[in-house]
């Protein structure tokens, strides 16, 4: 369950202030803990971002508790800069730390494997679709050659194929991942949330995740 937090608190400190959520990027403003926050109007207001306002302001407030945490100099100990991965684990497991709800994490798991398998499908689909259309092209490439009219015509065809299978993908995206996403992002930020009182409860934990980060620290 250790990892599970770490996990969580890393997201929290990746809620940066420019979120890329499906291609949008909201602008960012300033945040009352010194730090940016997401605006989650327009995060909200997004038919295509997979997150609702809720979800947003709970990610801005484990970021603001993050960010928040790792700037409260009680967080900081003398020769920090020196320690190394090793020494960065060792001491985060020596914390205190109330293990995250389990439903929470049951849920979050989920949501994330069921996201993920469908835009794996998607992505085959799109993939198979794509070589099918390949396959036309050079049909169409060829007719050119032996004939120059029936090629374009050929190439007409291939067009329109090609703009309707790209509606289809994007409407099923959209009507079979997003709300996937929606629940993705929902169930992930109360995982996050039981982070945030920690993170304000606990400063030091914020600064070994964000030493950690600073070195590339893996396996946790």
């Amino acid at each position: 369950m250790r990892r599970i937090l770490v996990v969580a608190v890393a997201l929290a400190a990746g809620w940066s202030a420019e979120a890329q959520v499906f291609g949008h990027h909201p602008p960012p403003s300033p945040g009352a803990s010194g730090g940016q926050h997401v605006d989650c109007d327009m995060v909200a207001a997004n038919p295509n971002s997979g997150m609702d306002k809720a979800t947003c302001e709970q990610m801005n407030q484990a970021a603001a508790a993050y960010y928040g945490a790792q700037n409260d100099p009680s967080a900081s100990r003398p020769g920090d800069e020196q320690m190394s991965c090793d020494d960065i684990k060792a001491e985060f497991m020596r914390q205190q730390v109330t293990a995250p709800d389990s439903q929470h994490v049951a849920a979050a798991q989920s949501a994330t494997r069921d996201y993920m398998a469908k835009s794996s499908e998607l992505q085959a689909e799109g993939t198979a679709a794509a070589a099918a259309l390949s396959a036309q092209a050079m049909a169409a490439s060829a007719a050119s050659m032996a004939n120059p009219i029936a090629g374009r015509a050929a190439d007409q065809v291939l067009n329109r194929e090609i703009e309707a299978t790209q509606q289809m993908m994007n409407a099923k995206a959209k009507a079979e991942l997003m709300p996937r996403a929606r629940t993705m992002y929902s169930a992930n930020g109360q995982l996050i949330g039981d982070a945030t009182s920690q993170l304000q409860g606990n400063p030091r934990l914020a600064r070994l995740v964000s030493l950690a980060n600073e070195k590339h620290c893996r396996g946790w």
